[in-house]
């Protein structure tokens, strides 16, 4: 079926991208009537650029293009973000003239008058029927299938404005949403729906980006937190612009795998057999504490400590609260359904900070645990670009942390290798990306993919697929420079 859509400014059809496979999502049928009272031009939406997951999908990402970009352009993303598990969509924005651009004709999800914030925002009309738009997407996703708490939304500059509209106003919680060097949508989009008044919201900017000035994000950031009481977080990136930097790419991959981890269903005969306690995060989760020998849990031979429920038999429980999840168990007949997550392991944790319990559990239940020597002589030798390896190399069940020094540092950083009843030791001098290969691959026979190593020895290609933004080609920005520094200002 079609949609109608009102919207501020003349449309052409956009071509739909190369290669798409998915039939799923239905064009929509725009309307835009010009402000200048000429008549409106009926147009499609074409169909977006997909990129399948790379094994079982159980999550999708739906990503927004900035000014006078292409859904296909931004298709690199999924692969340089490289979450296993996600599907991601990268729409195309219809053709209309922009004021911004001198009233050239670009893909535009709405028109923007100047560079001033209110004039990066003020065609409520245009984002009013961009989100309709993109809430067609998400329904999309639905109904094949992936439940709206496992879709994420994210968008760079005009579609990270757009992004942050349609999640806050999308009627079922969705899995959070990201807007890179972005201004947030005010007088469109102020509060979140009551079913996303916990969404999780990552923003990312640029210190030194001349058109979405980075004190708008912060200020955002201070409001979300603050007044919204959202779980946001926040990364000024040093030296960038108004462009997509390599340094974004890790914030973006652990957001989407923290607020989207691996998922299962599984069927578990009442008495569950199992020790359910509140979790630390998300704020009104239920994670598994323990399993009785024996129970009807461990029977079932899928769920581990540190799973946590998402649905019980079909209703959302996510956030609901301890004894809301615990209503629905006891309500159930005999045998419940449940939609499980295992959260992945905080990879920026020290390890001496890690209660006695969670470190047991990261023994039992991680595939192998890494710890990176980081005081001392091998911080100054690059023990946090060692974490950062081990974090792209290794399978998400992986443990990778921080550690308190391990001596002879002297041609460190030296890294701790252990995991399930294997008898730690100490890998001495892993100072460079093919060290940790052949670590990896003699200690744990993993087989690292040549494109992950590519991508760490040269970030900036990771980012090359971002600099067709239509304010730098108009010159509005005189020149963009990839960058691969990974310092960062977290707030």
């Amino acid at each position: 079926a079609s949609h109608a859509f009102l919207l501020s400014t003349p449309l052409r059809f956009a071509a739909a991208p190369v290669g798409a496979k998915s039939s799923r999502v239905h064009p929509v049928v725009v309307h835009r009537s010009m402000p200048l009272r000429m008549a409106a031009t009926e147009v499609q939406y074409g169909k977006p650029a997909e990129v399948a997951a790379s094994e079982e999908q159980s999550a999708t990402v739906i990503w927004l293009h900035g000014l006078g970009d292409s859904g296909r352009a931004w298709s690199k993303l999924a692969g340089a973000v490289g979450v296993d598990w996600a599907k991601w969509i990268f729409p195309t924005a219809p053709k209309a003239p922009n004021t911004v651009a001198g009233g050239s004709e670009m893909n535009t999800w709405y028109d923007m008058a100047g560079v001033g914030v209110k004039e990066l925002r003020g065609d409520t009309e245009g984002i009013a029927q961009s989100v309709e738009y993109v809430h067609s997407l998400i329904s999309a996703e639905i109904e094949a299938g992936t439940p709206a708490e496992r879709i994420v939304l994210g968008g760079f500059s005009q579609g990270g404005c757009l992004a942050l509209a349609a999640a806050f106003q999308y009627p079922e919680a969705l899995g959070g949403v990201i807007g890179v060097s972005t201004w947030f949508p005010r007088g469109i989009a102020d509060k979140p729906s009551e079913a996303n008044a916990k969404l999780p919201v990552l923003l990312c900017h640029g210190e030194t980006d001349p058109i979405a000035k980075v004190e708008w994000t912060r200020k955002a950031f201070d409001y979300l937190l603050e007044q919204l009481e959202l779980p946001a977080e926040g990364n000024v990136y040093p030296g960038v612009g108004h462009e997509f930097s390599p340094s974004k790419l890790p914030d973006i991959k652990d957001f989407i795998q923290t607020h989207c981890p691996p998922a299962y269903k599984t069927k578990v005969t009442k008495p569950l057999g199992a020790v359910l306690v509140e979790a630390e995060t998300p704020k009104g989760g239920v994670q598994v504490s323990g399993l009785k020998e024996g129970g009807n849990a461990a029977a079932a031979g899928e769920i581990q400590v540190g799973d946590q429920i998402v649905r019980v038999n079909g209703e959302f429980a996510k956030n609901v609260g301890f004894d809301a999840v615990m209503d629905m168990i006891v309500k159930a007949d005999s045998e419940v359904e449940l939609d499980m997550v295992r959260p992945i392991p905080d990879r920026k944790a020290d390890w001496a900070t890690l209660s006695e319990d969670e470190q047991q559990q990261r023994y039992s239940a991680s595939s192998g645990v890494l710890k990176v020597c980081s005081d001392g002589p091998c911080s100054k030798q690059g023990a946090k670009l060692v974490i950062r390896w081990l974090t792209e190399l290794t399978p998400t069940d992986f443990s990778v942390s921080r550690c308190s020094c391990t001596g002879n540092c002297g041609n460190g950083p030296n890294v701790v290798v252990g995991g399930k009843g294997r008898e730690e030791k100490v890998m001495y001098g892993v100072n460079n990306v093919g060290s940790a290969v052949k670590m990896l691959r003699e200690e744990f026979s993993i087989e690292t993919d040549a494109a992950k190593v590519q991508q760490i020895l040269n970030p900036s290609k990771a980012a090359e697929f971002a600099l067709s933004d239509e304010l730098v080609r108009q010159g509005i920005l005189s020149s963009v420079t990839i960058r691969g520094s990974f310092d960062s200002n977290r707030f």
